[in-house]
């Protein structure tokens, strides 16, 4: 059997984790990767580790649409939500009228299409699914893997009083300033707004885990209500990329929530900290970051997912990324096979690694770990 022919549009860390990933494996092969920065005209495995793979990155689309890839792996790094909308949409508009199928985890609304707030958007990009004969996929760490986490927990469930997912996690090694800053609201005075402090702006990102759970367990979402929290630093505290001084955001809560059946009962809430001693009152994890889903009910369950080497909390940035990385990568084959339009993890089988027994010398001994891009 022929390998499948993938594509990468975007050399930031996705884009990056993504060509490694697509190494050495039986099924798929790397023949292009699109790029916009500095990196022109470099090998491709060198966004990732100390290997070049061949495929050389360019800025030219009309290079990428000749190679006439199976597959494209969307990977561009545009943090504004609603800018992010525009630019990956025309491009993924352009590979599925051109044929091409495409995973992503770019825009996390999409994980469960019919959540997202733009129906226009989504509808557009069906028709040009079909239209090319193709499929659209999205997903990731979450929304994505966490929404299956919880759906497979409830499987064990009589009755429910509520479904909480909760992502548990010390940012401390994280690199990159601006993204902690403008998204989370760390290392700035409390008074300043984040995105995410910003009314609609949780919804936008974990509204649809919220529907895609209700709906799957057969409700309608009544209400939302969001909530952000803040906690400041009673001391200067040394972190990845600096220091965050006393008296500036070091500690968040974010809280979203679905009302059905006249109460709150599906919960999205991340608790991210700087350091461990900060907002005690808040939930914690035993380890430097976890995902973790707890079930109220008949009977009570909790299920938790650790995220990377406990020795090495320092590689837990990239272990993140890595994560969601692979629930697309992964999902390439079964995408590809599936029938025209948009799909969701709720109708593909699951997405399990191919090739996963191969050598990993590439895939540990090889990466770099390199400030977040």
């Amino acid at each position: 059997m022929s390998k499948l022919r993938v594509v990468v549009i975007g050399t930031g860390n996705i884009g990056g984790i993504a060509v490694r990933c697509l190494q050495g494996r039986d099924d798929i092969e790397l023949v292009g990767v699109w790029g916009r920065s500095q990196n022109i005209g470099m090998d491709a495995g060198l966004l990732d580790t100390d290997r070049p793979c061949g495929v050389i990155i360019t800025d030219k689309e009309e290079e990428i649409f000749a190679l006439r890839p199976d597959c494209a792996v969307m990977a561009l790094n545009v943090r504004d939500p609603m800018e992010a909308q525009k630019v990956n949409g025309a491009w993924h508009i352009k590979l599925l009228e051109q044929g091409i199928n495409v995973v992503t985890a770019s825009d996390g609304s999409l994980v469960f299409p019919p959540s997202h707030s733009d129906q226009a958007y989504v509808g557009a990009l069906r028709d040009a699914a079909v239209r090319g004969g193709v499929t659209f996929y999205a997903n990731g760490q979450e929304p994505g893997f966490v929404d299956h986490m919880a759906m497979l927990a409830t499987t064990l469930s009589n009755t429910i009083r509520r479904i909480t997912s909760y992502e548990l996690f010390n940012y401390s090694m994280v690199q990159e300033r601006r993204e902690m800053a403008d998204i989370f609201g760390f290392d700035e005075l409390p008074e300043k707004q984040a995105i995410l402090e910003q009314p609609g702006a949780q919804l936008y990102v974990w509204g649809g885990p919220l529907v895609n759970i209700a709906d799957k367990l057969g409700y309608q979402v009544e209400r939302f209500e969001e909530l952000y929290e803040k906690r400041v630093a009673e001391r200067d505290i040394q972190v990845g990329f600096g220091t965050i001084e006393k008296g500036k955001v070091a500690a968040i809560r974010i809280r979203s929530s679905a009302y059905v059946a006249g109460r709150e009962a599906i919960v999205v809430e991340h608790v991210n900290r700087m350091c461990e001693d900060i907002a005690p009152e808040w939930k914690r994890a035993d380890t430097h970051g976890c995902m973790r889903i707890e079930v109220e009910g008949d009977p009570n369950i909790s299920l938790e997912c650790t995220i990377g080497d406990r020795s090495k909390p320092e590689e837990l940035g990239y272990d993140g990324y890595l994560m969601t990385v692979t629930r697309i990568v992964n999902a390439i084959p079964y995408v590809c096979a599936a029938a025209p339009g948009l799909t969701s993890f709720r109708e593909l089988p699951l997405t399990t690694p191919g090739s996963a027994f191969r050598s990993d010398a590439v895939a540990i001994e090889h990466r770099i770990l390199r400030p977040e891009r």
